[in-house]
């Protein structure tokens, strides 16, 4: 996500939803996904303070795997932090999605990271490639 030709690619496809699509999977409603994809970011900015969540997800060749070559499972149990956010107006919750999503991008040069509560300590990169592959999954899920 810090790359700006990855970032553009990824913006487009959120322009693409639409709060008629249709999931392929799961049970969450497009606007739903919306405002889930904003709170992951609002952690990774520091924006929602996270409770640790012990498992095997934090040590670092599982975490490496989870966060790089293994597919994203559907139906996985996501944070409690990454559903603070409510539903409100559409364009609105788009808006501030996308705005997330550049002010995340800004923290290039950022050193330190919050604390992923599943994952644990996260690095720049790996707040990025989770990013990725999070939005993705949640994106492909409605067909964008």
């Amino acid at each position: 996500m810090f790359d700006g030709t990855t970032r553009g690619q990824f913006q487009r496809r959120i322009d693409k939803l639409t709060p008629q699509a249709q999931r392929k999977w799961g049970k969450m409603s497009p606007h739903q996904i919306v405002c889930h994809l904003a709170d992951q970011l609002r952690m990774a900015l520091g924006d929602i303070p996270t409770k640790p969540i012990p498992g095997p997800l934090r040590y670092t060749p599982i975490k490496q795997l989870a966060i790089g070559p293994m597919p994203w499972p559907r139906g996985a149990k996501s944070p409690p932090e990454s559903w603070t956010t409510n539903p409100a107006e559409w364009k609105r919750d788009v808006t501030t999605l996308r705005d997330l999503l550049e002010r995340f991008a800004t923290q290039n040069a950022q050193t330190e990271w919050p604390e992923h509560p599943l994952f644990g300590n996260m690095s720049r990169d790996q707040w990025g490639r989770l990013t990725c592959k999070h939005f993705d999954h949640h994106l492909r899920q409605f067909g964008v």
